[in-house]
């Protein structure tokens, strides 16, 4: 069968379900997605029908603002299955195409009163609403492990692209891209480096940056697509080499040289992971570096690209924020570029070695 004579929607789940592979420098290979949670949110909803969790016409819920859940509202759509999203603050634009696809949407606006910020209050109301719909599936994409197996093609593809991968960056929200590529990477080169790309305002690693910069706090919930304020059950600790926490002009800074440059358009979160893909690149010209860029940049045409959001934050965007500050401590995370050498270990043995106070209750 040829790519015309597919039916329309096996079209569009192929031209999902892979990133395109590109070549941003001599050492440097991005692979970048148009909508990178589409491809465990295919494989999820695949392996719960097929295991006859979830059946014909039934009813999905979850807890997602960005791209997972798109990747749902379209494939419950062109799999003709109800849906229920829990979500934050969401752009004009994104929460259009989630309804439009016919996703019903419960916004979540504040978190004051919450532990673990907006992020477990809506985990909350989901718990809630899965339990008052009998026979509805959650597909709990922050713990879930075929979250991290469904991007198994994903490294097989990269290898046949470039056999000899030296480094992978990726940003880290649920922690299934970066360390389900890793993973699979892993085997054909056990030397790989791992580094983990967050934000700072983040606790995914156990950080608790005391300064940090006005935009990075007062935009986390408005464009958050990385980090996180509760733990992630996919994050790979002891696959992890280091980490980098990136300012949110910085990922700014870099997503518009970017378009400039390419014409690419993606969201902050690429432009993290590229920063530091193009840091580690230039440290050592012989090694061949992957950077994991996984949205486009449309569902944020409202902030990042808009001129008057952007001149909110002038004097921030202006500032040369330069490269990674090593820190000694995960009490050092502040409002600049900082490198934390993680070691593969776990997050229980970086803590006992770090003086840092942990954010409470976090035990991952």
């Amino acid at each position: 069968m040829n790519e015309l004579s597919k039916p329309f929607s096996a079209n569009i789940i192929d031209g999902l379900s892979m990133p395109q592979f590109v070549q941003l420098g001599n050492n440097l290979i991005a692979a970048r997605f148009d909508l990178m949670k589409f491809t465990p949110a295919k494989y999820i909803l695949d392996t719960a029908l097929q295991d006859c969790q979830l059946r014909a016409g039934g009813h999905v819920i979850e807890s997602s603002s960005g791209t997972f859940a798109l990747a749902l509202s379209i494939l419950c759509s062109l799999y003709d299955l109800r849906l229920t999203l829990v979500t934050g603050p969401t752009s004009e634009i994104v929460r259009w195409r989630l309804e439009n696809l016919g996703a019903v949407l419960h916004t979540v606006h504040a978190s004051k009163n919450c532990e673990g910020g907006i992020q477990q209050a809506r985990l909350n109301l989901l718990t809630d609403l899965h339990s008052s719909v009998p026979g509805s599936f959650w597909p709990q994409q922050y713990t879930n492990p075929l979250n991290s197996l469904s991007y198994r093609p994903v490294a097989e593809r990269a290898l046949v692209i470039q056999p000899k991968i030296n480094a992978i960056v990726g940003t880290v929200g649920s922690g299934g891209s970066l360390f389900g590529i890793a993973s699979v990477l892993k085997r054909r080169n056990p030397s790989l480096e791992v580094i983990a790309v967050d934000h700072n305002r983040s606790v995914i690693f156990g950080a608790q940056a005391k300064r940090i910069s006005k935009m990075c706090r007062e935009t986390f919930e408005q464009i958050l697509a990385m980090g996180a304020g509760i733990p992630m059950g996919n994050v790979n600790f002891e696959l992890c080499d280091e980490v980098h926490w990136v300012p949110v002009p910085k990922m700014v800074q870099k997503v518009h040289d970017l378009h400039q440059r390419t014409g690419m358009l993606v969201g902050p979160s690429s432009g993290a992971a590229l920063a530091v893909a193009e840091w580690r690149a230039a440290r050592d010209p012989s090694q061949n570096v992957l950077a994991i860029l996984p949205d486009h940049g449309v569902r944020y045409v409202e902030t990042l690209f808009n001129p008057g959001w952007l001149n909110n934050w002038n004097k921030d965007l202006i500032r040369q924020w330069g490269g990674p500050r090593d820190i000694a401590s995960l009490e050092d995370v502040s409002e600049g570029w900082c490198r934390f050498k993680w070691g593969r270990r776990t997050y229980r043995d970086v803590a006992r070695s770090d003086p840092a106070p942990r954010p409470a209750g976090y035990d991952p």
